[in-house]
């Protein structure tokens, strides 16, 4: 006679998770990319490499940014915690949530302490860009955003339930697609706001950096995926789905051919062939910085619908 839970069927199936979707993947994309374009702006204004206007522009634009991930979240989050939004601060000792809710809050509020001086109204605020007390701000200000960048990878490693994600060589991939993506965004921020002519100055230094951060997030790829193909069963299956299932074309034809590939022959064939100049060069560049955002939130994207529940206990 049988006894126990017979009723009950027992599965050996390894499950995807269904609960974190695009709008995660888009938070997360959206974040990282603020914070790496806030850090890099601030280090490229204190090295003269920008100048304030170029800083300004793009901490604004990594301002709205945060915000429009930050909705992007609420949103999917449902109608009743949109209401309640105060309840992520819970917790911080314990969540990750709210730690990056911590972070983020903090990093919004000391972007608009920097922009204040800016405006007419508020210009003889005492932490302006040559005073001591903006020079402290922006320091508090990159220790913030590289906190932020980390966070991205940390949220999704600390799930222990999830092999593909619970490794720290996660938030050190995302640290790094965050810096290419802020890089990346640069011409598009000096194109939009400045022109295609103010460009042609800065692209000795922004062409470089691109080449070499495609080069250095492709091998943190590489090792990344071969490590997960070489660990537990649960994890050998998320790289499976990646590489040759379901998300395949994703991996295959949007991170690593739009988001890799490209960018880096169109910034190589910049430096050292014969792609235009001027107006033309400024096309290319945007066209590949546009090319590595689109490859950056797609990594994030293919990474959730990949992770898969290990077997049960």
């Amino acid at each position: 006679m049988s006894k126990g839970l017979t009723d009950i069927s027992f599965t050996m199936e390894l499950r995807s998770q269904r609960h974190w979707d695009w709008k995660v993947a888009f938070y997360l994309y959206g974040c990282g990319t603020s914070a790496g374009l806030v850090f890099l702006e601030l280090v490229l204004r204190r090295w003269n490499i920008i100048d304030e206007p170029t800083a300004l522009s793009g901490m604004a634009v990594g301002l709205v940014l945060a915000l429009v991930s930050l909705a992007f979240l609420f949103d999917h989050l449902g109608p009743a915690s949109r209401w309640h939004f105060l309840y992520v601060f819970r917790k911080p000792r314990t969540s990750w949530i709210a730690r990056g809710a911590a972070i983020v809050t903090g990093l919004v509020l000391l972007r608009i302490l920097i922009l204040l001086p800016s405006v007419p109204t508020f210009a003889g605020l005492p932490w302006g860009a040559e005073t001591g007390a903006g020079a402290l701000l922006r320091t508090v200000t990159l220790l913030f955003a590289f906190a932020f960048m980390a966070y991205t990878g940390l949220v999704l490693s600390s799930w222990n339930s999830i092999a593909f994600w619970n490794t720290p060589l996660l938030p050190i991939l995302y640290i790094g697609y965050s810096f290419l993506a802020g890089f990346a965004a640069l011409p598009l921020v000096v194109v939009t706001f400045e022109g295609g002519a103010k460009l042609a100055g800065m692209t000795p230094v922004i062409e470089p950096a691109i080449l070499v951060l495609l080069v250095v997030n492709a091998f943190m790829l590489l090792i990344y995926l071969w490590g997960m193909a070489t660990a537990t069963a649960a994890a050998r299956e998320s790289v499976r789905r990646l590489l040759r299932g379901q998300c395949r074309l994703r991996f295959w034809f949007g991170v690593a051919g739009v988001g890799l590939a490209l960018p880096f022959l169109a910034v190589a064939l910049l430096m050292w062939g014969d792609l235009g100049a001027g107006l033309a060069r400024a096309a290319w560049l945007v066209a590949a910085g546009a090319a590595i955002q689109v490859g950056g939130y797609l990594l994030r994207d293919s990474f959730l619908r990949v992770g898969v529940y290990g077997y049960p206990l």
